[in-house]
């Protein structure tokens, strides 16, 4: 599993550190936001449509920046861009705690997203140069995202229990502030790019069949993972059946969503490393496709789901099966990214593109058909990402010419 990490030398070892725990804020900055829903609610007196629109600006930054970030370095550097883009993050969660006025709290969440976005971008073109496309590195990578997304509904539901929900913000910005510090310091090998060359700008491999069915995969899985990450709190705690059944076991509604939040990020750690480990001897391509079958089934049971252990083990389940495919389809995509700098910067805007519409989709959905029927809307994207996944392994990944002389090959 750490065999590529051997190969590194001590400065790109401190640069793969530096991006892991980056992204281990990111999966704090992702969960938090769930978490802290509810509360958000209460405190501001905000809807349910309100909430899915905040929710959905957060993935409007998200898209920017596949745009932004790809294109800043060209004249400030990868390093100043990326500690200048990646704090954005920790300052839309510090608006969170001044004001709730709709127009402010949305500007909050476009930074939050604008933030998180400019790492997601850096973080997965970074690792895949320096590790060569490993699968492996992509799946430790996306593991940090998964610890922090295991640590935050915990940390932030204690703090909140004893100090409050702003207090529970408090340890997601001071763990911010280490990673805008520590970006701050890496050395970069080329952290200068170059603006005359045209393949640091080029969107050919647009033109790539295989490219776009990756970022059809990428459109599809981040639709369903920001909407269940955004909503999955609130739907178990208005899941009629399920709040019946847990208030006669003596369980806190809350408690245990906020419990599943972490759950399904424990179990995707798991699986992240699994797939990791695999990776070695199985095709990802045939991971990716048995693992959104997965996603698509365990799902359907969360939907369905009336009582205590179903709920808890579909929510197991669907973290397992989630757990590799973004990591997957980032290092698959490696062929295009290593080339084209830009290609990372697409098919992150492509997911977010997706992500911006599902969770406001869900929130509407369910002011008119409840929360089941909200949370219905991301099963079809789920179905979509069957299909992309079963014809990504049908459809071999191919280097045009143009690529191949871009390459130097």
């Amino acid at each position: 599993m750490f065999s590529f990490f051997k190969k590194l030398d001590r400065n790109d070892k401190r640069t793969l550190i530096t991006c892991f725990f980056a992204f281990f804020c990111n999966g704090m900055l992702s969960l938090t936001m769930g978490s802290v829903m509810p509360d958000l609610k209460a405190a501001y007196n905000l809807s349910d449509t309100t909430s899915g629109l905040f929710l959905s600006a957060h993935s409007a930054g998200n898209l920017i920046a596949g745009f932004v970030s790809g294109m800043v370095p060209l004249w400030l550097g990868q390093r100043r861009s990326i500690t200048l883009l990646s704090a954005m993050a920790f300052v839309g969660y510090f608006m969170m705690t001044l004001m709730g006025w709709p127009a402010w709290l949305f500007l909050a969440f476009l930074l939050i997203g604008f933030g998180r976005g400019s790492v997601s971008n850096f973080d997965n073109r970074m690792v895949n140069q320096v590790s060569g496309g490993s699968p492996a590195a992509a799946n430790l990578l996306h593991s940090s995202f998964a610890v922090g997304a295991i640590i935050a509904p915990l940390v932030f539901l204690y703090l909140r229990n004893a100090f409050g929900w702003k207090i529970g913000l408090a340890f997601v910005l001071v763990c911010g502030c280490i990673s805008v510090f520590n970006l701050s310091r890496m050395k970069l090998k080329q952290d200068t790019l170059d603006r005359k060359d045209k393949g640091n700008t080029t969107w050919i491999f647009l033109k790539n069949p295989s490219f776009l069915i990756l970022a059809a995969m990428m459109f599809c899985y981040l639709c369903s993972e920001y909407a269940i990450n955004g909503w999955l709190v609130t739907y178990f705690q208005n899941k009629e059946n399920l709040v019946a059944a847990l208030a006669a076991s003596g369980s806190d509604p809350v408690s245990y969503s906020q419990t599943m939040a972490s759950l399904l990020w424990v179990v995707m750690l798991v699986g992240r490393l699994t797939c990791a480990a695999l990776s070695a001897k199985v095709s990802q391509k045939i991971m990716m496709m048995v693992s959104s079958i997965g996603m698509a089934i365990f799902y359907f049971l969360m939907l369905i789901s009336s009582s205590i252990p179903m709920a808890t083990i579909s929510v197991a389940g669907l973290g397992l099966c989630m757990a590799g495919i973004c990591p997957m389809i980032y290092s698959d995509a490696a062929i295009f990214t290593n080339t084209y700098p830009m290609a990372t910067s697409a098919i992150l805007a492509i997911g977010s593109s997706g992500a911006i519409l599902m969770p406001t989709v869900v929130g509407s959905l369910a002011e008119v058909f409840g929360f089941t029927g909200g949370m219905s809307a991301i099963f079809v994207t789920v179905v979509l990402l069957v299909g992309f996944a079963v014809l990504n392994v049908t459809f071999k990944t191919r280097m045009t010419e143009e690529m191949k002389k871009t390459a130097g090959m």
